[in-house]
């Protein structure tokens, strides 16, 4: 300790002053000690629970697959690079370790390191608007939150998003209300402008983790703050204007070499789906999305930072105490727009996720930071023993329904809450105690000023013991409900060839389709025909499902003379194996689908797919279409008959592929399709045999009034959701997404 404040010197007499310049030594310490604590809280037991459905295993098979395909700015899903619901930053983030290795610790660690320096920059930029003490209780704060803690741990888009738009907005305030002076440069570069062009650079960065999220939340707090001050000068007056014009700039060159990149590859289908639907239609609601009132928000601020909630009434009217008018101070009610102005827009969103609400809680963190600091040392006026009495009655009811549902935090990071969790004996113990010694804690610090001087670090090391205990005991157990990864193990485990397996329900089950690396077949429990066409083949398959679709399960294999036997199950999910001989098929109807050799008149192709089929060639079998020097053209209005001839590289494929054709004009205008089962359903892949031919007749439609000049027929192999790999792409025409290009269609105008 001695070493310590040697080494601090006289920089020890500016922790109640605002940072004016270099980091000092006291800044360097509070540094180093936000880096180690939120070091020893978040990194260790990352990798203790499962990666949790859907969001955590879904964000990181997209980084997997990207990763797999050799590919950046385009992100990649169950064969598709039309990922397009988000930006691309998460998955740059998880590139590097998923490249090392991939496991629950190598996909949070770049998000843990990532929160970790970001409580570093908030300290450091809220040091230049307010005490360094403040800042530093602050920053701590704001650690030592349920929601920010979390999410530190969470693979989603919303930490990045949160931690740059953070600090993106603390820059801003530097640059409106900040204590700095007119000569100070960065490189020739006034240093109150270069805050304001940092704003823009961080909230570009923003734009790549979440979207134009990165506008309405700054936008949304900027507005609130001219309101509250009856001043529009800080965006329209020329002396502010022009830094935004530059700022502006500054934004579109972080976001425009992805943004522009995929515009100019994709066209402006991909600005109509990530723009306008993931946007605007989120936001308006019209996606099936939950939704609430605005007061959903409040109840979850309130379990989402708890304990410090409970002096949130007392903090948000001290933040303003003491002034004639309380928006004079310009300071304080920046910080405040940056909650306002954004709980506004999200309260009013017409979609409402839980987590979305993360934003605002780094702005809170600092009110309470300031009301922390402000009765930490002083003496107690009555006013202030009845600030603390009320803040241990919002501790009883907060922790009320803490306490009687364990799943509250967790539920901060998903959407859905109707899932019953396993029952854990030491939660309620451990927080009534937590319950109760905070509230000791305070009814000391009422009476005694001893406990006044040391009561806070109490309660500091108590929110860090009971988050660190939840992710110790509790979401271990969590996990087992929101993930499948122990029945993909098992599964490994008892079939290490890899027999068909299926996941019986589909969508919010993405610990599967990563823990399989997309070798698995999702099947929807409303489409009979799609179940029974994946079962209905020789040989042993499995399947993983609800105890609640086991009935019509059974009955549908009944249809087909298989019987499924349970193997391994968890508290919500089995896992069968499904064996017996099929129904009896009539191979008969396929024989005029399987010619014994590929006619001499067959223009060659030669693309393979997944290493199990070939699409050898093709042949035009329609008088309207007419070959001009090598190259096709047709009339408008038509509809022209062709034959693929696919060759079988191996036997018994384990995918039932079906052929999609997806029909497109040079000007976007008029796209048709045609998906059909393979052979017109006559001989499915799973039951061909190496060598085999196989014809199978596709129609493309040429619509009429087009404005394109010409066509391209774009085909491939798919199942359900899953679309096969090119597997030799440098030897074929293809458009980078599985799509072979097939034909191209001139047409005479």
């Amino acid at each position: 300790m001695k070493a310590i404040k040697s080494w601090l010197g006289k920089d020890i007499d500016s922790l109640y002053e605002i940072r004016n310049g270099k980091l000092n030594n006291l800044d360097k310490l509070f540094i180093i000690s936000i880096v180690v604590i939120s070091a020893l809280l978040y990194i260790p037991l990352l990798g203790n629970f499962f990666l949790i459905d859907p969001w955590e295993n879904h964000y990181s098979h997209v980084a997997w697959e990207t990763l797999e395909k050799g590919s950046f700015a385009k992100l990649w899903y169950q064969n598709s690079n039309r990922f397009w619901s988000k930006p691309p930053l998460l998955f740059w983030m998880l590139m590097p370790s998923f490249s090392v290795y991939i496991s629950e610790f190598t996909a949070r660690l770049p998000i843990a390191l990532f929160a970790i320096f970001t409580l570093s920059g908030f300290y450091m930029l809220l040091s230049r608007l307010y005490a360094r003490r403040i800042a530093a209780i602050s920053t701590f704060v704001l650690m030592m939150s349920p929601h920010f803690f979390q999410l530190s741990r969470q693979v989603m888009v919303d930490l990045p998003f949160i931690a740059l738009n953070t600090i993106a907005l603390l820059c801003m305030a530097v640059y409106f209300v900040g204590d700095i002076g007119e000569d100070e440069k960065i490189w020739k570069i006034p240093r109150r402008n270069f805050y304001l062009y940092l704003f823009y650079f961080f909230e570009g960065w923003a734009f790549l983790a979440k979207g134009l999220l990165s506008v309405a939340i700054p936008g949304a707090a900027l507005l609130i703050f001219m309101l509250l001050t009856r001043n529009f000068k800080y965006a329209f007056a020329w002396k502010h204007f022009k830094h935004h014009l530059v700022g502006f700039f500054i934004y579109l060159a972080v976001i425009m070499p992805w943004l522009g990149y995929m515009w100019y590859s994709e066209g402006f289908q991909f600005i109509r789906i990530f723009i306008w639907f993931h946007h605007f239609r989120r936001a308006a609601g019209t996606i099936h999305k939950p939704n609430d009132l605005y007061t959903l928000y409040i109840r979850v601020l309130g379990y989402s930072m708890f304990p410090w909630s409970a002096f949130l009434p007392a903090a948000i009217y001290h933040f303003f105490a003491g002034k004639k008018e309380w928006f004079n101070n310009h300071k304080n009610t920046f910080i405040f727009s940056m909650a306002v102005g954004p709980f506004f827009f999200l309260g009013f969103s017409g979609t409402k996720f839980f987590h979305y609400i993360a934003p605002i809680v780094p702005v809170l963190a600092i009110v309470i930071g300031y009301y922390i600091n402000k009765i930490w040392q002083e003496e107690w006026s009555a006013s202030t023993k009845f600030e603390a009495l009320l803040a241990a009655v919002l501790i009883a009811v907060i922790g009320r329904d803490i306490g009687n549902q364990y799943g509250l935090w967790h539920h901060i990071v998903t959407f859905w809450h109707g899932r019953r969790l396993p029952s854990i004996g030491s939660w309620l113990p451990t927080m009534i105690t937590v319950f109760t010694v905070f509230a000791l804690i305070l009814f000391c610090m009422i009476f005694s000023k001893f406990f006044r001087k040391k009561g806070f670090y109490a309660l500091f090391v108590l929110a860090a013991g009971f988050m660190t205990y939840y992710f110790a005991v509790v979401m271990p157990q969590i996990s087992t409900i929101y993930s499948l990864k122990p029945l993909v193990d098992r599964y490994i485990e008892v079939s290490p060839e890899r027999a068909p397996i299926a996941d019986y329900y589909k969508w919010l089950r993405k610990s599967v389709s990563f823990g399989l690396r997309n070798e698995v077949t999702f099947l929807r429990t409303e489409k009979d025909d799609a179940v029974l066409r994946f079962f209905d083949r020789p040989g042993e398959q499995f399947v993983i499902l609800r105890p609640g679709d086991l009935r019509r399960f059974n009955s549908l294999m009944g249809r087909i003379n298989k019987k499924a036997v349970e193997i391994d199950r968890t508290a919500r999910d089995r896992l069968l194996r499904v064996t017996g001989p099929g129904r009896k098929r009539d191979m008969s109807l396929s024989k005029p689908y399987r010619p014994s050799a590929i006619p001499s008149d067959v223009i060659s192709v030669g693309a393979i797919f997944d290493e199990v089929a070939e699409i050898a060639g093709y042949r035009i079998r329609s008088e309207n279409v007419e070959n001009r020097n090598g190259e096709f053209w047709t009339k408008e209005g038509t509809t022209i008959n062709v034959d693929i001839y696919f060759r079988a590289l191996q036997d018994d494929i384990a995918r039932n592929y079906d052929v999609f054709l997806h029909c497109e004009g040079n000007n976007r205008d008029k796209r048709t399709r045609g998906d059909d089962h393979m052979a017109s359903g006559t001989y499915p892949t799973n039951f061909w045999k190496k060598g085999d031919i196989i014809r199978h007749p596709m129609r493309i439609r040429i619509p009429r009034d087009t404005k394109n000049d010409y066509y391209i027929a774009w085909v491939g192999i798919y199942d359900s959701d899953y679309r096969a790999n090119i597997s030799n792409p440098d030897s074929v025409p293809h458009d980078g997404d599985n799509r072979l290009e097939l034909i191209k269609l001139h047409l005479d105008k």
